[in-house]
Formats: C-alpha cells, sequence, structure tokens
C-alpha cells in the first residue's frame, strides 16, 4: 500500500460537562469531577471518514451520567471552535475563543494555534466557563481529546499520554 492511499483521520473526543450553583458544593461537586476526561472510542465508522467526533455530555440534571453521540463534522476543517490545517503528515489545531461560546472569564478574542499534532500523536485541551441566565448562573467545563492517526483505534486517548496538553480552566467562583 502506497503512502498515498493511506487515511489520515482526525479522532476527536470531546467531553462536556454542564452544573449550576446547586452541584458547585459537596455532595454534588464529587458527581461532577468524577466524569471521566477520557472513555473508549464507539465502533469505528464505516467506511471510515476523515474526521470522527465522539461526543460526550454529562450534565447536572442527568446526575452526570455521560450522553454518547458520534458525529462527522463536514467540512472536515472545522470542529465546534476549532479549525484544522493538514501539511502532509502534520496536523496544525487552532482554537478561536468566544465568550458567548466559552464563558467568562475573557481569554481574549481572537485564533491562536494550539499545537501540531504529528501523524498518531495526541492532543488534550480544556476549558471551562461561567455563564449567566434568567435562571441564575450556569458552568460549563470541556475537555477535548484529539488524535491524527493513520488507523481507528478505539482505546486512542486511554493507552497514551498525550504529546500535548493545554489548559485554559479558570477558577470559576
Amino acid at each position: 500500500m502506497s503512502d498515498q492511499s493511506i487515511l489520515l483521520m482526525i479522532i476527536i473526543q470531546h467531553i462536556t460537562t454542564l452544573w449550576t450553583k446547586k452541584s458547585r458544593g459537596m455532595p454534588a461537586a464529587e458527581k461532577r469531577y468524577a466524569v471521566p476526561h477520557k472513555l473508549l472510542l464507539p465502533d469505528a465508522p464505516q467506511p471510515l471518514l476523515h474526521v470522527f467526533a465522539h461526543k460526550v455530555i454529562a450534565e447536572e440534571g442527568n446526575d452526570f451520567q455521560p450522553k454518547q453521540t458520534t458525529l462527522f463534522p463536514e467540512p472536515a476543517q472545522q470542529y465546534w471552535s476549532f479549525q484544522f490545517q493538514q501539511q502532509a503528515d502534520q496536523l496544525e489545531i487552532w482554537f478561536t475563543y468566544s465568550r458567548t461560546e466559552h464563558g467568562a472569564p475573557d481569554r481574549g478574542s481572537y485564533s491562536r494555534l494550539l499545537f501540531s499534532l504529528k501523524l498518531n500523536q495526541t492532543g488534550t485541551f480544556s476549558i471551562n466557563g461561567r455563564f449567566s441566565s434568567y435562571q441564575g448562573p450556569y458552568y460549563q467545563s470541556h475537555t477535548v481529546n484529539l488524535g491524527f492517526v493513520d488507523r481507528f483505534h478505539d482505546n486512542l486517548f486511554l493507552t497514551q499520554t498525550p504529546d500535548h496538553s493545554i489548559d485554559l480552566r479558570a477558577h470559576l467562583f
């Protein structure tokens, strides 16, 4: 098999935790803290696609039990707040902060290069935010595991330490 026929994949695992003031303190916060930051990926899509996203949401209203879905983002150059720029066997991952999407405190509304993944490398990105509504404040935390691979592995994020890690989480209270 020549290098031209190998499908390079972007694997995304996006874990979001949502809560209100009710889960800020113990014992409810203990359940929130127990939401995993890495999970086994669901079965590989057939046929294999260029971008595969595993979206996981754990909400206070559901006792922080993860609900999982799979997505196949189009266009393949972006997902959520990320833009992807592939150069042969390297993937640049760019992030754009938006206060309406990511919450307070402000982290600067501009695009920035988070990291570049070489083939078969992974990275992790974390951000949290505080939001206001008529019902009161609410909070979100996002952990996004990203992989640039030539083969789908359901345990990709469980078996290897990330090659890159960016943590933009802030104290929210």
